[in-house]
């Protein structure tokens, strides 16, 4: 990469995490404010592990209360609605066979809402169905990813 192509990197991490985490953190109050016994838990939680301390990066791995709460407005609202990939040569999907080129489409939104993965009560804010982590209420599955899922585009490989 030339320096001009790091900057502008950059320059993308910036204002793309800018508002990703400007609106996480919104709908984050949006929901504290209307569930607030879960507001009442994150406050005693942090008062509890900072006092009048200021916050480091290990008491920052402490938070288990906030932490369950951020997931689960990720999961509600997460930053990308939609996750794209395209095929690069022939793809064999379950019993479906893609041709190169193709571009699929994961509706985030609609997967992070559907009562098949999270229960009738999908639509609810309930942090404490990640109290155990994102492994155990998703039973292993790739059914939560609010930034995307970390993969590498189709390549012929069987998913």
């Amino acid at each position: 990469m030339s320096m001009d192509d790091v900057i502008e990197e950059c320059k993308l991490f910036y204002f793309a995490g800018q508002e990703t985490t400007s609106n996480t953190l919104s709908w984050t109050m949006v929901l504290l404010a209307q569930h607030q016994n879960w507001q009442s838990r994150a406050r005693e939680e942090v008062l509890s592990i900072f006092g009048n301390n200021k916050p480091d990066f290990d008491s920052l791995n402490r938070l288990k209360v906030v932490t369950i709460i951020l997931y689960e407005v990720l999961r509600l609202y997460p930053p990308g609605t939609i996750l794209t990939r395209s095929t690069e040569k022939e793809t064999k999907l379950g019993n479906l066979t893609l041709p190169a080129g193709v571009e699929l489409a994961m509706p985030t939104i609609l997967v992070h809402h559907d009562p098949e993965f999270w229960g009738d009560d999908a639509k609810d804010f309930k942090p404490e169905r990640f109290a155990e982590g994102v492994s155990k209420v998703t039973k292993n599955q790739v059914s939560y990813f609010p930034f995307g899922w970390a993969i590498q585009p189709l390549s012929g490989d069987h998913v």
